[in-house]
């Protein structure tokens, strides 16, 4: 179980295993900073000029993974069909800090619970 200062609820990350990614489908946007874009060109043994335009957009002037849609379904475009992260090792630091993100300091644990099963209440 992971404790963060400041958050009501902990992540019990064994959970990942059998969720189908439900943190990687739907509606949002993947922001990514300088060392994502670096990390995954490099994971990917591209250039980072391949990866930015093959896997990349600006949303509000900033550089955000693309989505596709794959049976109605909106998901990462690092997300196979076995719902496993491809670049799971350099996953993008938005990735790796989920759940505990600012905006969702806020979410009552039901809320959090209807966003992750992994998110728990902390004993």
């Amino acid at each position: 179980m992971i404790k963060k200062d400041g958050f009501q609820f902990c992540f019990d990350d064994t959970f990942c295993k059998t969720c189908k990614a439900k943190c990687c489908i739907g509606d949002g946007y993947v922001f990514l900073n300088d060392k994502d874009i670096e990390n995954l060109y490099t994971f990917l043994g591209i250039s980072k000029e391949d990866f930015l335009n093959k896997y990349t957009r600006k949303v509000f002037g900033k550089v955000v993974l693309i989505d596709l849609v794959i049976k109605n379904e909106k998901r990462c475009v690092f997300l196979d069909d076995n719902y496993r992260c491809e670049v799971y090792p350099k996953r993008p630091f938005q990735c790796k800090s989920f759940p505990f993100w600012e905006k969702l300091r806020s979410f009552s644990l039901d809320e959090l619970k209807k966003l992750c099963p992994a998110i728990k209440p902390c004993r």
